[in-house]
């Protein structure tokens, strides 16, 4: 059985493994089914499988039969979104609250289905570990992985990853550093002095103190970073109070910082604790910071990035693939694994007509057009990297459809919508 046979034919099944665990979403570090059901996948494919790994982690290693070589890690993270899902399709999640809102479930799906083709014909030099992650959405399931041995029990060279994106379908969009932001959150808690709301003269009234702030914090990257550097500051929450007529002790506020640079990431908290204390100085209250560092940013090594171009040419042919477009501000937990080690973290475009929605939207549903084609990117990746040459014929032949987007289309969000 050829390699690109073997993933055509397996594209009916896998759907059915995608739309299992779209129906059945666990959150992070929540994952037991969906653990449970890598792992016996991979078992019974004759792949070494480790389980426990930050609790639902699991990494299946494949050995190639053409002896010695070096190793990579290529991950698929698991989790889904505590948020209820509003499509009414056939597999849409069975459990209100949880969701399968950002592809992580085709992400795990692509992974299995490469080493199950991989498993049949290992003829490559060296070792491959599959790694199947955890809480990639917020918790840091990278790092727990990584700080319960993850690099030490599984040693590589390099790591690779993916993500779905809403670009056209079939297009695969490739850094060569700066991939995602760095995100970090902060909460700031007002303290003044409460009161009767008819006589404020007696109070410290953190209410307005707070409102000045959020408009001071959303302003501090155009005045204290350089115009031409990327940063958000973005404050996503107030509270204070809880009677009309009762001026409270405190208010706070919360909210994110994005950025690429290091340097710049330093700078924001420094000037964000500096305009909490003196704006709540100024009006005789105290302001106490908690500021915490979730995401570096998630930043590829060149070497590997232009390895990856190379890979995707083979797969979906050079005019579908997009180099070095604007990164993006969201973030994503593989920056922990990326500062361990070189790799490459890519996207591969899913939208068209029936896919418009954005992940993390309630009407979002992975595009399982693309599972063959993420399949047949890892394949090729450990293919190329670890030893093996195989003809692939024409890049089109992986995919079911040949309506791939030219990478001369449109920008990400030609079909991203909002949720009605």
């Amino acid at each position: 059985m050829r390699i690109l046979d073997c993933v055509r034919e397996l594209h009916a099944e896998m759907t059915e493994w995608r739309r299992h665990l779209h129906a059945h979403p666990e959150l992070g570090f929540e994952e037991h089914i969906t653990s449970q059901f890598v792992a016996e996948k991979l078992r019974a494919w004759g792949i070494d499988t480790v389980t426990g790994i930050a609790g639902t982690g699991v990494v299946g290693t494949l050995r190639g039969r053409d002896g010695a070589g070096d190793a990579i890690a290529i991950r698929a993270d698991m989790d889904a979104l505590p948020m209820t899902e509003l499509n009414e399709h056939a597999h849409a999640s069975r459990h209100p609250g949880r969701m399968h809102a950002c592809g992580h479930d085709g992400h795990t799906t692509m992974l299995l289905g490469a080493a199950r083709c991989l498993a049949l014909q290992p003829k490559f030099k060296g070792t491959v570990h599959f790694v199947f992650q955890p809480a990639e959405e917020g918790l840091g399931g990278a790092k727990k992985m990584i700080d319960e041995g993850l690099l030490t029990r599984f040693p590589v060279s390099e790591v690779y990853a993916l993500h779905n994106s809403e670009r056209p379908l079939g297009q695969v969009v490739i850094y060569d550093g700066a991939v995602a932001a760095s995100a970090d959150q902060f909460e700031i808690r007002i303290v003044g002095r409460g009161g009767h709301a008819a006589m404020p003269h007696f109070t410290i009234d953190p209410v307005p103190i707070a409102a000045r702030l959020v408009l001071a914090l959303e302003a501090l990257p155009a005045r204290e970073v350089d115009a031409t550097k990327s940063a958000v500051v973005s404050v996503t929450q107030v509270h204070a109070g809880r009677a009309f007529n009762v001026i409270p002790e405190d208010a706070v506020i919360g909210g994110t910082v994005r950025t690429f640079d290091p340097a710049v990431r330093d700078q924001l908290e420094a000037a964000i604790r500096r305009t909490a204390a003196g704006l709540a100085a100024a009006f005789g209250a105290e302001a106490h910071v908690t500021y915490n560092r979730i995401f570096a940013a998630t930043i590829n090594t060149p070497r590997e990035a232009q390895f990856m171009a190379t890979v995707a040419a083979d797969v979906v042919g050079e005019r579908n693939i997009v180099r070095n477009p604007a990164p993006e501000m969201g973030s994503e937990d593989f920056s922990f694994l990326l500062q361990e080690r070189p790799g490459c973290y890519f996207l591969i475009g899913q939208g068209n007509p029936e896919h418009r929605a954005c992940v993390h939207d309630p009407r979002y549903d992975f595009n399982d057009d693309i599972l063959p084609i993420g399949a047949a990117m890892w394949m090729r990746t450990v293919e190329k990297r670890l030893g093996q040459n195989l003809d692939w014929g024409q890049p089109s032949s992986v995919a079911t459809r040949s309506d791939f987007g030219s990478a001369k289309s449109s920008m990400t969000l030609k079909w991203c919508r909002s949720a009605a």
